[in-house]
């Protein structure tokens, strides 16, 4: 009895690990997981909170996983510094719940991973906007019917220094206050667009940096209610640039992108990504952001930010048929060396599409595909490996249609996806059955909370009142090196290209990046998985540990599971930050360290529990 394979995969903020036995481990209580400090060689199991059944938890207060093993086949670990190099150790405990009995002689470690953001020419990271977590739970104060209070969760994130807002942000203000602190540094500038703006510490930045700082803000509705007060006391500063675009008709000027221009006028950087400059975007919701070095794709953003402030808020025809070509640059990304195992410079390849990008101005019945998602269309139906998604409320058609079409022909496909609402999912029945297979693992789940007590769980928050995963993300085989990660502030349905002003990046052969995309999907996914399947279906989670080796069964029978292992843990080529181990001990192709990345971000305190 072995663990066959091991490996481990990590971005900004969280590491996923994975691993595989060909059989059951006969009289196996689960797994200890063990981080190790490559640097100074400490090892500590993870934190574990839920205990046997029979044995009590009432204070919510950690042990370890020698202790509380892992009753699954992968695990999350939400704990790691940014900026160390890990790796894990997988331990199979057998022994009585009394005395659980980890056996060193099975253990089998994994490939180096590090925390980082940097990606080659491309950077990258996540927050921590996950509100139905037991962190929240058991910190915040309840309301009247026992969840959470909504209101001391939202002075909490308005309140720059506060540790709950600290903890839920993660790097992500730092990535984007960084091309402005960059203007202050270096005699440069910063061309802003933005939907949303209303957060207290984002909004100083730009007052502290009006020399710098050009901004369009646009409105989220007739009212104006989220932007009304940061517009107005911009507008009150003297030679502060701001441009009020104003769209109408259930339009949105939905970016959240900056484009860098240095000193010497020459646009040089871009910032997309799907993080509203707001307490909720930066906390309250799953989000991403980017940073992309390159002066062609720099130059096209410059140009579309031009194009905004000219087109006064009419989305006019020339401007709409100004965005239906496509912006292509190459730029430096991170691979893997198949021969080797070093992660090494590589071509990465960054499409750019601008929207409105249709002649019409609103989405007509029977709708022609727009250009920008007809190439996003493509790149999933071509798929080869892996199809892993995170989305808003996209609207129909949409990548999950398409997603879910090509999973139907293809179930060999690796898929996982989440969405912000059960609305979003899909209503064909015969699309429920193929994503909800009894006893396997949903494909497809939406956003989800404990709404009961649950053993020594408590009940949980979902929402801060609006979007909850506010990621527009597709991975397309992210250990393959013809893998792409989708991105940007698209909502990736038809309506963003026909109505809103949008950015969406495709971006091609940066393995590592597709990686970090991966991990925050599988992050965001297994969160909503297990209270989606808590209110999905007969067979629930009891709140406790199984006391015998039964928790295996379902990792040996059901498709879902053994797709999933084996997709992560026997690629033929070692990806980079994922090299397998092989359980022997000996040294693995592919094992060396890949060479540390210059810390762009500043380092924060490891992140609380869920």
């Amino acid at each position: 009895m072995n663990i066959e394979r091991a490996a481990a995969y990590a971005n900004n903020e969280a590491a996923f690990v994975i691993w595989q036995c060909d059989e059951k481990l006969t009289g196996c209580l689960g797994f200890s997981i063990r981080r190790i400090n490559v640097q100074s060689g400490n090892k500590e199991p993870l934190p574990a909170w839920v205990p046997f059944k029979g044995q009590s938890n009432i204070d919510w207060k950690p042990k370890n996983t020698d202790t509380w093993p892992v009753q699954k086949f992968n695990w999350r670990d939400l704990t790691p510094q940014r900026g160390k190099t890990y790796k894990y150790e997988i331990v199979p405990v057998f022994g009585t719940p009394e005395t659980p009995q980890p056996n060193q002689k099975l253990a089998i470690q994994t490939n180096e991973v590090e925390l980082t953001s940097d990606f080659g020419d491309v950077e990258a990271c996540f927050n921590n906007g996950l509100l139905s977590t037991q962190f929240l739970a058991h910190l915040l104060p309840k309301s009247a019917s026992g969840i959470p209070d909504v209101n001391a969760l939202r002075k909490a994130i308005f309140t720059p220094g506060n540790k709950i807002r600290n903890a839920l942000k993660g790097d992500i203000i730092e990535l984007l206050s960084q091309l402005i602190d960059r203007a202050k540094n270096e005699g440069g500038s910063v061309y802003l667009a933005l939907y949303e703006l209303n957060d207290p510490e984002l909004v100083k930045l730009l007052k502290d940096n009006k020399d710098v700082v050009h901004l369009i803000l646009s409105n989220t509705g007739p009212d104006d209610a989220v932007d009304a007060d940061a517009r107005a006391a911009l507008h009150s500063i003297s030679d502060f640039d701001i441009t009020d675009r104003m769209l109408k008709n259930g339009h949105i000027g939905h970016n959240k992108s900056a484009v860098y221009v240095d000193k010497s006028e020459k646009p040089v950087a871009i910032l997309s990504g799907s993080t509203n400059w707001t307490p909720n975007g930066l906390c309250a919701q799953s989000n991403n952001a980017i940073i992309i070095e390159s002066e062609t794709l720099a130059n096209a953003y410059k140009d579309y930010w031009d194009w905004l402030k000219d087109d006064d808020a009419e989305q006019s025809e020339d401007f709409r048929m100004a965005n239906q070509e496509s912006h292509e640059v190459t730029v430096n990304g991170q691979s893997t060396d198949p021969e080797t195992g070093k992660a090494a410079k590589a071509k990465t390849d960054v499409t750019v599409w601008f929207s409105p990008n249709t002649k019409q101005q609103t989405k007509p019945k029977n709708a022609v595909t727009p250009v920008d998602l007809a190439d996003v269309f493509s790149i999933i139906e071509h798929a080869s490996e892996a199809l892993m998604f995170l989305v808003f409320e996209p609207g129909s058609p949409s990548i999950i249609d398409t997603i879910l079409e090509t999973y139907k022909d293809r179930q060999d496909l690796f898929v996982r996806g989440a969405v912000s609402v059960q609305s979003a999912m899909p209503s064909d029945p015969d699309m429920i059955t193929l994503i909800h297979k009894a006893n396997e693992d949903p494909v497809v789940v939406s956003a989800s909370a404990l709404k009961d007590d649950l053993a020594y769980f408590e009940k949980e928050l979902l929402s801060a009142g609006n979007a909850i995963i506010h990621d527009k993300i597709v991975v397309v085989d992210p250990l393959s090196p013809d893998c792409v990660v989708i991105t940007g502030s698209h909502n990736l349905g038809y309506r963003a290209s026909y109505c809103n002003d949008e950015n969406l990046l495709i971006i091609r052969g940066n393995q590592d990046l597709a990686k970090a995309y991966a991990v925050h999907i599988l992050d965001v996914y297994d969160h909503y998985r297990f209270r989606f399947v808590q209110h999905s279906r007969h067979a629930k989670f009891s709140g406790f540990l199984a006391s015998d080796d039964s928790w295996q069964n379902k990792y040996f029978t059901d498709q879902s599971y053994l797709r999933e292992q084996e997709y992560w843990t026997t690629q033929s080529m070692p990806p980079a930050h994922a090299i397998v181990a092989p359980p022997s001990g000996k040294q693995p192709v592919g094992a060396n360290p890949r060479p540390k990345s210059q810390k762009r971000l500043r380092r924060r305190a490891p992140r609380g529990y869920r």
